[in-house]
């Protein structure tokens, strides 16, 4: 941190030096750069800016590559603690890996629930308890570690890097930007949000529409559950990040010296990570690339009907009268199916395939159990029903296939490529049977269709 201190007071000082343009430049790359600790995407906006500055070449030849997995990602878990208003002391409120892909240009966002329980590895407690439980015995960066320990077997990623992000310096931020715009899809009255004190409740309401929030205002947006859930909040925090990453992306918000003091006041005392300042500006490297399009936001959850649904709710009894989320199974099985989706298959939900189950046996009801299994994993399916000729009869096969509809052909090998390679590729993790291309008579009514046969069996590895 203290590096990192020193190159935003060598920035400001420079900064008073410049030309208006370059002012500019300089700001919006220094409060983007800081945006790593919010999230990744960020960045593109913090190379686009520093480019143009005239110590361009000093500044990116400090950077150091960042550490990597056996698979070339880089891994982050990002943490965000309550500061002024808190629901307990020394608890977590926001647990979210990160996951970069330097390959594809692309980031996956995982939120984890606070609620989750990590079992007797750690401490027999929640998630958002390690802190608390560890760093009087180990240390913060000890309590961090275990962090990155059991996100890891969680999303089963082998993690590299924690950021820890205080709830004030989020504030802060968002108002050194003057605010961010935030699409709120349902209105909120929470009577029970905690004062700054912690000794009461505050209400919180936010009408529904397109709206512009200060930094206060954000924060409770992003942390407001009483009334919602856990699983709402996990999603609107991730809705606010994007906020962010407009809004920083967009030079003209940010444009004098005193944006760069602001966002420095905001970070001196309220961020700790273990990412080193050379590291950091490696990052601004990848976000030249980096398409804002290529972020993957999703979370796991307690409702089986819908994409992420792998956690329940056991009797408090069995776990000292606490309540907590486990998956399903009680083994990570599923989690580790959808978590191998988002980060090794991430193109199927940049490019999401329509997707049909038919069922081709004499066994009812197994396209719509498929469906609703696929659901869970994020696949959008859009059709079910039995599978018929061309005349409207059933057909009927003894072997399961995969049967695509859209691709690519070379004119001159006349080698065919999916569309949906990667949704293809991502299926074949929960459906035995073979891709083919489709019918040329048929209208079909959707890019991929699954045909499920007499060997019917879906499962996940």
């Amino acid at each position: 941190m203290k590096k990192l201190k020193a190159l935003l007071l060598w920035l400001w000082s420079k900064a008073k030096r410049t030309t208006k343009k370059q002012r500019s430049y300089a700001a919006a790359g220094v409060v983007i750069i800081f945006g790593v600790f919010i999230i990744y995407q960020v960045l593109f906006a913090a190379y686009t800016a520093i480019r143009n500055f005239n110590p361009q070449e000093l500044v990116f030849a400090l950077g150091s590559e960042l550490k990597k997995d056996e698979n070339g990602y880089t891994n982050i878990i990002v943490l965000g603690d309550g500061g002024h208003v808190r629901d307990g002391a020394d608890l977590i409120d926001t647990i979210m890996v990160a996951s970069i892909d330097y390959e594809k240009q692309a980031v996956s966002l995982f939120s984890i629930p606070r609620d989750y329980y990590v079992g007797n590895d750690f401490d027999a407690s929640r998630i958002n308890e390690l802190y608390r439980n560890y760093h009087k015995q180990i240390g913060e960066a000890g309590a961090f570690n275990k962090f990155k320990e059991a996100a890891g077997q969680i999303v089963d990623l082998d993690i590299q890097y924690f950021v820890r992000l205080d709830f004030n310096a989020f504030v802060a931020i968002i108002d050194a930007v003057d605010g961010i715009e935030v699409d709120v899809t349902e209105a909120i009255d929470d009577p029970y949000y905690p004062n700054e004190t912690d000794d009461g409740y505050t209400t919180f309401r936010i009408s529904k529409g397109l709206q512009t929030l200060d930094g206060e205002t954000a924060l409770k947006y992003a942390r407001s559950r009483k009334t919602t859930s856990d699983f709402d909040r996990a999603r609107r925090q991730q809705q606010i990040l994007q906020a962010i990453n407009a809004k920083a992306s967009d030079s003209s918000t940010i444009r004098s010296p005193k944006t760069i003091k602001k966002v420095y006041e905001a970070v001196e005392e309220n961020i700790n990570t273990d990412i080193e300042l050379r590291e950091m500006i490696a990052l601004a490297g990848f976000a030249k690339h980096l398409d804002t399009s290529h972020i993957i936001q999703k979370q796991i959850n307690d409702d089986p009907g819908v994409e992420g649904g792998f956690l329940y709710t056991p009797e408090r009894k069995y776990y000292d009268g606490q309540f907590v989320l486990v998956p399903f199974g009680n083994n990570f099985d599923l989690i580790h199916s959808f978590a191998h989706l988002i980060f090794h298959n991430r193109d199927m939900y940049i490019n999401k395939a329509r997707i049909g189950v038919y069922n081709a046996t004499k066994e009812p009801g197994i396209a719509r159990n498929t469906a609703y299994f696929l659901n869970r994993f994020g696949f959008d399916i859009v059709d079910i029903d039995n599978e018929f000729d061309a005349k409207g009869e059933k057909r009927y096969y003894k072997e399961s296939f995969i049967r695509y509809n859209t691709w690519n052909e070379d004119e001159e090998t006349g080698v065919i490529t999916p569309v949906h390679g990667s949704t293809l590729e991502g299926l074949t993790h929960f459906i035995k049977g073979e891709s083919v291309p489709g019918d040329e008579f048929r209208t079909p009514k959707a890019d991929i269709e699954i045909v499920l046969g007499d060997d019917y069996e879906v499962f996940a590895e």
